[in-house]
């Protein structure tokens, strides 16, 4: 039996789910990563690193909902903090005793940070902290890096996966539409860097140092980590020409107590987060210095006469009461020795999966750093876009699809969380030799350049 055909087997119920599901969603469902063919699974609960499906089918997760549910799923904590706050009320309309204390938390791991706003998402996170730099400093034009997802939104929805052809010189990449939809004017305001190329990265900074608002970066991209002196570069030429450093730490800040930043030894001007803070709900949030975030702040006046800020962001679900609640019992579980803990599991995984491929005599690249363990289907040492790109794609499919046949969700930026254990590490590493077994003639038909 085929690999598909044991899927389709296996999720009879997730294939109705998701033909019902048709009729009413484009594509079936809400999030375009959530698709995969012939139809995704349909998961019903989480608990721990475990996951069940409508048909009953238990899998080791290791995907986390793409890195946000740093305590797996369904923590006791976090459900109790939330709970607790869902019998005070869900939303009140008024800032509530949490919100600071989940904004000093975060204020205690970031260096130089003094003050934060929070948001409902990564996205608006990065929105308000771009506009904020182009409020501070006057200038409109920002830059980002190749392959760097940093939302799906207009000004930032560049060159996140631009075809190759299209891409441009690698020392000075193209801004390329990343869907339909986005005017000519945001790509005039776009600037693309590549990613640890730190020469021809300061080379385009120079170049438009006195339009660049802002640079914005993840630290570590995805689960790709910084080459030595790349994010140093890029904090000496903006700081030198007075440009915005953004480092967006949504995925990032789960490499470290003090985010990835503090185990990198570079400080931004602003960081922005999201996932991990909020504990399975919805969140994102910026944190900056008092002067940065200046124009964010309500003048005082005596009543009534008051006006707003220069810069004024408003949203009914910033700050969500529950989600306040939830993010500071996350915080309060990842002390320094949880880390140490997931940078333990992380390497196992690591050197689990390049012996278990160097013993097939398959050629792939096992990276990542801390709890990251991407796994790429190409003879390249990967360290930007481009060279990820080589990556097989189908073979890619066809692992991860297996892998849920085995009982294992691994799927884009796999990662350890902070409640995996040593028996789903054995199991998992046990269960990918298998997979590795059946894929070997699909790898020799498909990409026979991996076979040794």
């Amino acid at each position: 039996m085929s690999i598909l055909d044991e899927y389709v087997r296996q999720n009879p119920g997730s294939k109705e789910a998701y033909e019902q599901a048709q009729r009413f969603l484009p594509s079936g469902n809400t999030r375009t990563v959530l698709y995969w063919p012939p139809f995704p699974l349909c998961l019903r609960a989480g608990r721990g690193t475990r996951l069940w499906d409508v048909d009953g089918n238990e899998r080791i997760d290791f995907n986390f909902n793409n890195t946000t549910l740093i305590l797996g799923h369904n923590h006791p904590k976090v459900i109790e903090a939330a709970e607790e706050q869902l019998a005070r009320g869900t939303v009140l309309g008024a800032p509530t005793e949490t919100e600071p204390l989940l904004a000093e938390e975060l204020l205690r791991r970031l260096k130089g940070a003094e003050r934060v706003r929070f948001t409902p998402s990564g996205t608006e996170a990065n929105m308000q902290a771009i506009r904020t730099a182009r409020a501070y400093t006057g200038r409109d034009l920002i830059a980002k890096c190749e392959g760097a997802y940093h939302g799906s939104w207009d000004a930032i929805d560049i060159s996140v996966a631009p075809p190759l052809d299209q891409a441009g010189p690698r020392e000075a990449p193209n801004s390329v539409r990343q869907q339909a939809g986005i005017p000519e004017g945001v790509l005039r305001n776009t600037l693309t860097l590549p990613f640890n190329d730190a020469e021809a990265a300061v080379a385009l900074i120079e170049k438009h140092r006195d339009e660049l608002a802002a640079v914005i970066v993840e630290p570590v991209q995805r689960d790709l980590p910084p080459e030595p002196g790349f994010l140093e570069a890029l904090r000496e030429a903006t700081e030198r020409h007075g440009i915005v450093l953004i480092f967006d730490e949504v995925i990032a800040f789960r490499v470290g107590y003090h985010g990835a930043q503090g185990r990198l030894g570079v400080t931004p001007d602003i960081t922005t987060l999201g996932k991990v803070i909020g504990g399975g709900f919805p969140v994102g949030a910026y944190a900056s210095t008092e002067e940065f975030m200046e124009p964010l702040a309500i003048p005082e006046a005596k009543f009534p006469d008051y006006r707003g800020p220069r810069l004024g962001f408003s949203g009914t679900f910033n700050a969500h009461p529950v989600t306040m609640a939830a993010g500071l019992a996350v915080l309060k579980e990842l002390r320094p020795p949880v880390y140490d803990k997931m940078d333990r599991n992380g390497e196992k995984m690591r050197q689990g999966l390049t012996k278990i491929l160097d013993e097939a005599g398959i050629n792939a690249f096992v990276g990542g750093m801390a709890s990251f363990f991407p796994v790429i289907w190409t003879t390249e040492k990967v360290r930007d876009y481009r060279s990820a790109a080589t990556g097989d794609r189908t073979i890619s499919r066809y692992f991860s699809v297996d892998l849920m046949n085995r009982g294992v969700f691994l799927l884009g930026h796999p990662n350890i969380c902070a409640v995996t254990t040593n028996e789903d590490i054995s199991f998992t590493l046990d269960r990918i030799r298998k997979s590795v077994e059946t894929l070997a003639p699909i790898i020799e038909d498909e990409a026979p350049h991996l076979i040794e």
